[in-house]
């Protein structure tokens, strides 16, 4: 079964309950709009058990730890300490950082909340970048998530934690910086799909552009399938 399919599957289990829900946390075409609900419904919850527990210096989710940090301080500052010391290879450390989070978090929720499908699995973690501070993901009509070479994902992240928190310092760039983004989107799906994925940012609002959009797709076809995409949404 594709993803359209098992999507429809749940839209019509979705009616029948008449307990259909607008979507508070993902925008995506509205075939995908049931599954991404039913990720809502598997997420948010995680985030709403919050303890605060300070004498032990300690934040606790769900009864998992966390920890914190403004987003300027890893956005701003850390990218800028790291060029300093890598230069160009800065970008590199925060893609594959980004990357590691990502897998690590799609590992430990679909072990806890026992989700086998793959098409589930990716739709939690559109939801899963809201709720960790990392932005809004808008899935486009082109992805196309497929278990094989021609598995694509495009998505915009509104209001990135990275975009905006140079642009909010007065930083304007002249190359896309939403590395942790775009390593923990790829990080994510690699999980949920089984197979090694790489995101590319193709616009970023750091830059200039109306929005932050990403490529996802094999290592052997990112570079093709950004060239396509760039044709489909020009740079604006």
């Amino acid at each position: 079964m594709n993803l359209k399919q098992l999507a429809e599957e749940y839209y019509s289990s979705f009616t029948e309950r008449k307990v259909w829900k607008m979507l508070k946390y993902v925008q995506c075409p509205d075939w995908l709009e049931p599954l991404c609900k039913s990720a809502e419904e598997l997420i948010v919850p995680q985030f709403e058990k919050r303890r605060w527990n300070p004498e032990r210096g300690a934040v606790l989710l769900s009864g998992e730890r966390y920890i914190m940090y403004r987003s300027e301080a890893v956005a701003v500052a850390l990218r800028e300490q790291l060029s300093q010391v890598m230069g160009q290879g800065a970008g590199i450390v925060m893609y594959q950082f980004g990357k590691a989070c990502g897998r690590s978090d799609a590992k430990y929720y679909f072990n806890k909340l026992q989700v086998d499908d793959s098409e589930l699995k990716h739709a939690m973690g559109t939801v899963a970048c809201a709720m960790n501070g990392f932005a809004v993901v808008e899935v486009l009509p082109e992805s196309k998530p497929v278990l094989n070479n021609d598995y694509l994902m495009v998505y915009q992240h509104h209001n990135s934690y990275e975009a905006e928190s140079n642009l909010d310092k007065g930083n304007k760039s002249d190359q896309a910086i939403c590395f942790m983004n775009a390593g923990y989107s790829a990080g994510w799906c690699s999980e949920a799909s089984g197979m090694n994925l790489e995101a590319k940012e193709i616009t970023c609002r750091a830059t200039g552009d109306s929005q932050c959009r990403f490529v996802l797709a094999p290592p052997n076809r990112i570079h093709k399938r950004v060239e396509e995409i760039r044709k489909i949404y020009p740079r604006n």
